[in-house]
């Protein structure tokens, strides 16, 4: 199964990655003129179209609904094209967000496979301007609205050193600047703030599929480490470690699992800070209800299929946030789940628009509506 949808929902989330750091910071034949498709004639690009001549556009509207940022629209366009039969789609592309919250970015994204996927890089620049709560520690649930604005710059790369396991490098440069309405948080906040940032990766993929992995095991290990250009001399850190499993039960279903952990130094500015929701897709907390330096989390979810067009989820998640790896205990921990309706926007490949309501321990109720697998 090629990439192509996997490039095609990156792209279409190309913004919401620009946003990621003010929030965690998460086919027919070709013809001789590029056609046009549509998200559901994506499964008709032919594998064995190669060359960038021979490629096609598509545009694609994501729907957001998102606990910190509200809801809206998503909007996405691509020139989809293969530089070789055996590495993945390549892509360049454009993509535009807003929400009725007010928050709205637009992004341009990139991605290239070459030498049989031997060689990958990818980049992103965008702006963004979004709204959202921070919640105030020890305050029982108290927040502020939180207006961030910037733009970024990330570029990276991997290189396959033997079968599915690569190893890679990654930079961002970053501008961002935060307005809020009361002058109370738990640690220093920069106003404004100019970082670059540089770090390792290393890979095993051995999923059996990138878009809907049915069997196999997936582990990536990231480290970045960051400047902050104005202002006082001041550096940090956070690295993280996620390892996802796919166990298939019966016929069209599936068990998923996700460990994640995570670590930040303690001159972190609080959006890049390890967070519930943020570092590890977990459901059923907003962006900024649990940030620390440490994270540890578990997630679970058992998926199925209805219908070729109509499927399930089952997911529950433990986890939290902690300011060292030591001081984790039940006062900490915090637990949600819920359930999820999947439809397959493509008879050709297992692309799902997913709607989902998660439920947590401190009896609140959030939705979430987004393209793809939450891992």
């Amino acid at each position: 199964m090629p990439n192509l949808t996997n490039h095609t929902s990156s792209l279409a989330f190309c913004t919401a990655l620009a946003l990621s750091f003010g929030m965690t910071a998460q086919t027919a034949t070709a013809a001789e003129t590029p056609s046009t498709l549509a998200i559901k004639d994506v499964s008709a690009f032919a594998e064995n179209t190669v060359g960038f001549k021979a490629g096609s556009f598509i545009l694609v509207p994501i729907p957001i609904e998102n606990p910190a940022i509200g809801t809206g629209l998503a909007l996405a366009g691509a020139y989809l094209f293969k530089t070789d039969k055996n590495s993945d789609q390549s892509f360049i592309g454009l993509s535009a967000f807003q929400t009725n919250n007010g928050s709205k970015g637009y992004g341009l994204a990139g991605a290239l496979s070459w030498a049989d996927n031997k060689w990958k890089v990818s980049a992103l620049a965008g702006e963004v301007d979004v709204v959202y709560d921070f919640y105030i520690p020890s305050t029982g649930g108290r927040t502020i609205s939180l207006n961030q604005e910037g733009s970024m710059f990330y570029l990276g790369g991997k290189y396959e050193l033997k079968d599915r396991f690569f190893v890679g490098m990654r930079l961002r440069y970053l501008q961002t600047s935060i307005r809020f309405s009361k002058p109370v948080l738990p640690r220093p906040l920069y106003m404004e703030l100019e970082t670059v940032s540089f770090g390792p990766t290393i890979e095993w993929d051995y999923r059996d599929d990138t878009i809907y992995p049915t069997s196999g095991f997936h582990v990536v290990i990231g480290s970045m480490h960051s400047t902050v250009l104005n202002g006082a001399d001041r550096e940090y850190y956070k690295t993280s470690i996620k390892y996802d499993n796919y166990f298939p039960l019966f016929k069209n279903a599936v068990v998923a699992t996700r460990l994640t952990a995570c670590e930040a130094s303690d001159k972190t500015p609080f959006f890049e800070l390890c967070s519930l929701g943020g570092s590890d897709n977990f459901r059923g907390f907003p962006f900024g209800q649990f940030l620390d330096q440490n994270l540890l989390s578990g997630q679970i979810e058992f998926r199925g299929r209805m219908t070729k067009r109509f499927g399930y989820a089952v997911f529950a998640g433990i986890g939290g946030v902690a300011n060292g790896f030591g001081s984790f205990n039940s006062d900490t921990t915090e637990v949600a789940g819920g359930i999820g309706l999947r439809y397959r926007l493509s008879k050709g490949v297992p692309l799902d628009f997913a709607f989902d309501v998660a439920y947590n321990s401190k009896g609140e109720t959030t939705t979430y509506i987004t393209i793809g697998q939450r891992f």
